[in-house]
């Protein structure tokens, strides 16, 4: 059976919204090297905090924690996915006790790219 959260992750990697696309760039290519990229680090979901940092989130104050359930992961680089607010964010940090979040939520390929 699979995850709830990765069930969302996977149908919402269909979705480019607010991808960064730049000139020259076939944005097909580039699209489905984010999708590979996140399937291809794809983790157990697991709990996760982070303190949010400048410019923060939407109704957040900087300083507070935001949490939710890793899904995917590389050096340095969580995606996590908040069931509440049905999102996705990203938090940055090698240790997974201190980790920052710095405002990036939306889509995974979104994420993904910041």
């Amino acid at each position: 059976m699979v995850d709830p959260a990765i069930e969302r992750l996977e149908r919402s990697l269909s979705d480019p919204t607010g991808v960064y696309i730049g000139s020259g760039v076939d944005a097909d290519t580039y699209l489905a090297g984010l999708a590979s990229d996140i399937r291809a680090n794809v983790c157990a979901p697991f709990p996760l905090s982070a303190t949010i940092m400048a410019p923060g989130f939407p109704g957040a104050q900087l300083g507070s924690a935001i949490s939710g359930l890793c899904v995917a992961h590389r050096a340095g680089y969580w995606l996590v996915y908040q069931a509440e607010q049905d999102r996705f964010c990203c938090f940055w940090g090698e240790t997974r006790s201190n980790l920052g979040a710095h405002g990036v939520f939306g889509q995974p390929l979104y994420c993904w790219s910041a």
